[in-house]
């Protein structure tokens, strides 16, 4: 079993590798006149709901007096549905050897949605850590996009109990078929919009040019061509031309 010391330097080095920096402040020091540490993570991000911070935080003050060391770090892997509801939880790697706070701790995370983690799929590139790199994205659709995409760092939580640290961190993982069905639905909003605009362009001059009038008539049929251009991605010019 590793000692205290190398208990502490692996926890410590644990939080500050996911970018937190403890600050003592003195007007959140608790009533003994102990300053409690605040964190600010690297990344700004996808977080875990109040909530269920809420619930962490007492599996930890209702098991922090078992525990010998005064700092912890305990990783979770989680997975969500198409809604962003936890249906998964599993420890990755714990510090805390109390199976009743880390049972307390999945229990609380099992209860947890995060739609917000699913919506942030539908951005330009993989989304990793809680941001979207401009360098190195992967187009859309892209085997490499899916893969980087499905996986979110959360925002971590850092619990003080009974003099005790605790640094919670928590991956988001998102089904590929999930991931694969937000990039088409990503797709069908961008044709839908680039439709719409050549429909309110055909709206703006409906009427057909001199040589198609014998065989489409005065008019165009505007609806028509949105509807052909929604499903086939394709305007179809020579019922509905852009220019007379």
């Amino acid at each position: 079993m590793a000692s205290t010391t190398t208990r502490l330097t692996a926890s410590l080095g644990f939080a500050l590798g996911l970018g937190f920096v403890f600050t003592p402040l003195g007007c959140g020091s608790s009533p003994m006149g102990n300053p409690r540490p605040s964190f600010h993570g690297s990344h700004d991000g996808p977080s875990v709901p109040p909530a269920t911070v809420a619930r962490l935080e007492a599996c930890a003050e209702h098991g922090a007096a078992r525990l010998t060391d005064t700092h912890y770090a305990i990783m979770f892997d989680v997975d969500v549905t198409a809604d962003g509801q936890v249906d998964k939880v599993e420890v990755r790697e714990s510090l805390i050897n109390d199976r009743e706070i880390v049972s307390c701790m999945e229990d609380a995370l099992h209860g947890m949605s995060l739609p917000g983690v699913v919506t942030s799929l539908r951005s330009s590139g993989p989304v990793y850590g809680g941001s979207v790199s401009p360098d190195g994205r992967a187009p859309m659709g892209h085997p490499a996009a899916a893969a980087a995409a499905a996986a979110v760092n959360l925002v971590p939580i850092l619990i003080v109990a009974a003099g005790v640290t605790i640094v919670v961190a928590l991956t988001v993982h998102v089904a590929e078929e999930v991931v694969e069905a937000v990039e088409a639905a990503g797709r069908r909003r961008a044709v839908e919009r680039r439709c719409q605009a050549l429909l309110d362009e055909c709206l703006d001059n409906p009427w057909q040019p001199k040589e198609e009038k014998e065989i489409y008539g005065n008019k165009k049929d505007c609806h028509g061509c949105y509807m052909e251009c929604k499903n086939h991605n394709r305007w179809p010019e020579e019922r509905c031309p852009r220019t007379n």
